[in-house]
């Protein structure tokens, strides 16, 4: 599969508005897939192309159980290979463009990585964990870079949710001790859903799902003996964004990124990757190639 550009048609705008999800199984090339999966075992063992370290790690090979998921956040900061990735704006529209906004800058990427065994993650809302940004909302394309499937796991999701009038808390979102769809039952409680329908996607390498910032999702234990289960998110903020004033919200990444009495954000940590007017944060391309479109560029040359 060669990538070209995705346009949305009416129908899928209308469909994530509805039901705050949108479904792309052929979305990357196996190709792409491969150059990302090949930079996480570096990264996971401390070679940061930049110097820089992530914004969070867990699972540290040699210092965690076997079969603890492994999750790194702000990547793109780390290595040009996965800012070229995270730092698409092909990515950035395609999730500017479902949530309606006239652009979009990028808020954090994150790869999580499920080997056999691995326990599940809590059912949340991402928005739930932006509380400190005005608006305090993201829109996320969660790529599969393996078998998405129930028994590995596999994301789990809400039809629907995200219109949901009901309160969340932060949880950290790791190997919970109870139900790790309480969280869901209690909101679904709250709203009078008894029985509220969950999705267990099953995506091949290089599908992607689209989600809204407030559908709850969370994923179930990877019950496979021999699969890992990997994927990849990048997620987008709205070009306008900017922080709430100091001590709103919730900001455990986020606000390490503020300046002391400003609620600007600056573009060196949270850059503009798409505008319907064409502009973007200057020094990105400087800083990486944009992966979706290079390849296509690459790819259609040989034609």
């Amino acid at each position: 599969m060669i990538y070209k550009p995705v346009e949305l048609t009416a129908a899928q705008i209308d469909q994530f508005q509805d039901r705050g999800y949108l479904i792309i199984e052929k979305f990357l090339d196996l190709e792409l897939v491969n150059r990302l999966i090949e930079r996480f075992d570096p990264l996971f063992a401390t070679q940061f192309e930049t110097g820089i370290y992530p914004d969070e790690w867990f699972g540290r090979p040699g210092l965690s159980q076997s079969n603890a998921t492994r999750q790194m956040g702000g990547m793109w900061r780390c290595d040009r290979t996965v800012a070229s990735f995270s730092l698409s704006a092909e990515i950035a529209r395609l999730n500017a463009t479902l949530a309606a906004w006239s652009g979009g800058r990028l808020a954090t990427d994150s790869c999580w990585i499920k080997p056999p065994g691995a326990p599940e993650v809590y059912f949340h809302r991402n928005n739930t964990y932006v509380s400190c940004i005005d608006p305090s909302t993201v829109i996320t394309c969660w790529i599969a870079l393996s078998d998405a499937t129930p028994e590995a796991g596999t994301l789990e999701f809400v039809p629907g949710s995200h219109k949901w009038e009901c309160p969340d808390k932060v949880r950290f979102l790791h190997a919970p001790k109870e139900d790790y769809r309480q969280p869901l039952w209690d909101a679904a409680t709250e709203v009078g859903i008894a029985s509220p329908e969950i999705v267990l996607a099953e995506i091949p390498p290089g599908g992607c799902i689209f989600l809204h910032g407030n559908l709850w999702h969370g994923s179930g234990r990877n019950t496979t003996s021999d699969k890992t289960r990997r994927s990849f998110a990048i997620s987008t903020f709205p070009a306008e964004t900017k922080f709430q004033p100091p001590g709103i919200g919730y900001g455990y990444i986020y606000s390490r990124y503020r300046s002391i009495g400003e609620t600007q954000m600056d573009e060196s940590f949270f850059p503009i990757l798409w505008t319907q007017d064409g502009y973007q944060t200057p020094f990105v391309k400087e800083y990486r190639e944009d992966a979706l479109v290079s390849y296509q560029l690459t790819v259609n040359s040989y034609q």
